[in-house]
């Protein structure tokens, strides 16, 4: 399976407004009760700032089962993302996992916006009773949203994935590729892309990170 980064458009998806910056979203099964009036609050939030909401709800998947922490940790480089807006015209993303030591994981989000300028986001990851998913808080952020690792080999790649049904209105999902290195081989993206197609996720969806000229302040 090939990841084509062409012009062409995804396949089409209704035009909603789009959740607040680096809003990952709750799924179901990890859910409390204060959590499930989150989706109502966040549609809301869509139908005033415009998100793409896909027909029907989430598809079903599992995170990876044997999903282990310690070699996890350390540097991610971005390969590939669904369009998201707080990361629009963004290039040279990447995130770093690190240990609190207090069963959380640490994260620090960073890229460069369009004019070269430096962004970055700091919070923290915990587990929850499913191996490979993840609350994730983000300084600034009010949504506790989700972080679930489909799959990854820990030395070259993984796949990330979050969804948030919306009732009848459909489903807003976000998902990301990332790397230990600024590139994947062809059999590296596959199995890459493979965890979320087996699932039946949309990798048509995927556009590119530009990973080129990243010079950080």
């Amino acid at each position: 399976m090939r990841l084509h980064f062409s012009d062409k458009k995804p396949p089409t998806a209704y035009k909603y407004p789009q959740p607040p910056p680096s809003t990952f979203t709750a799924s179901p099964r990890m859910q409390t009760p204060t959590m499930r009036v989150l989706p109502l609050l966040l549609l809301g939030l869509t139908l005033a700032l415009g998100q793409d909401i896909k027909p029907g709800k989430c598809p079903h998947f599992v995170p990876k089962e044997d999903f282990e922490i310690p070699p996890y940790l350390g540097k991610w480089i971005e390969i590939a993302r669904f369009e998201t807006p707080d990361e629009e015209g963004q290039r040279c993303n990447y995130a770093e996992y690190s240990d609190n030591g207090d069963g959380t994981v640490g994260v620090h989000n960073a890229g460069l916006e369009a004019d070269g300028s430096f962004t970055d986001i700091y919070g923290y990851v915990e587990p929850t009773d499913v191996p490979g998913a993840f609350l994730l808080h983000l300084d600034g952020v009010p949504v506790v949203g989700d972080y679930n690792v489909l799959d990854t080999d820990y030395t070259t790649y993984t796949s990330i994935y979050s969804c948030l049904d919306v009732g009848i209105f459909g489903h807003y999902e976000q998902a990301w590729i990332l790397a230990r290195d600024a590139s994947l081989s062809d059999d590296e993206l596959d199995a890459a892309l493979d965890a979320f197609s087996k699932w039946g996720i949309d990798t048509d969806y995927f556009i590119a990170t530009p990973q080129e000229n990243c010079v950080f302040p």
